[in-house]
């Protein structure tokens, strides 16, 4: 019973005043605030991070942080440089990996236009000739379980950053790996499109995918 009440006690609260303090203190930071976009998105990483857990959390999943959560549930990654950087503990047991991913939006809606999913980290022979000309390239299908996106509309010329700080004005979806499947080079498709971005729409007051 003091679970449930937990829960429902922290889903009347804002994302604002539920997520870790150190996040917040980011997002409040008045040089974090004023950078332009290319800047904001690299120095917001990591805190996207925490943030999704936290929101993650917000909808009663158990989620932890691999890197820094005492108790985090242990996984194998002796065959495969992590790809993942979230870990959800599902209710019956089953461990999955998420993806993080930020992205600033110029949309209609935080959903209507598609948005770019490669990496920089490393070259492997799957990926032979995918690399672009700035070396980003495609994800691994075995990397993750699911990617998280957090979605800031920025407006079409940058000129909202006010979204940017507050997270109840974001928005999140959560997309299965075997959506973003390209057939034919075996690895993620490169662009996530819209419609995916609108159909896994993750609502942390209402979902309960786990």
């Amino acid at each position: 019973m003091n679970l449930i009440m937990e829960q429902l006690t922290s889903q009347n609260q804002t994302l604002m005043a539920y997520i870790n303090p150190s996040a917040r203190q980011l997002i409040d930071n008045i040089i974090i605030q004023n950078m332009n976009v290319i800047d904001w998105g690299k120095s917001m990483a990591k805190c996207n991070e925490i943030i999704q857990k936290e929101v993650l959390k917000y909808s009663g999943i158990d989620a932890y942080d691999p890197e820094t959560d005492v108790g985090c549930p242990e996984i194998d990654t002796a065959n495969n440089s992590p790809g993942f950087d979230l870990i959800v503990k599902k209710n019956d047991g089953t461990i999955v990996r998420i993806q993080s991913k930020l992205r600033q939006v110029k949309g209609m809606t935080d959903f209507s236009r598609q948005t770019h999913f490669e990496t920089t980290r490393r070259h492997s022979k799957k990926n032979k000739g995918v690399a672009s000309e700035s070396g980003h390239i495609a994800y691994g299908c075995d990397e993750f379980d699911y990617v998280m996106v957090s979605l800031v509309n920025v407006g079409n010329q940058g000129e909202i950053r006010t979204n940017r700080n507050d997270v109840d004005k974001w928005s999140f979806t959560l997309i299965p790996v075997n959506e973003l499947i390209n057939k034919e080079t075996q690895c993620c498709i490169t662009q996530i499109p819209s419609n995916l971005l609108e159909q896994y729409k993750f609502d942390p007051k209402k979902s309960q995918l786990f």
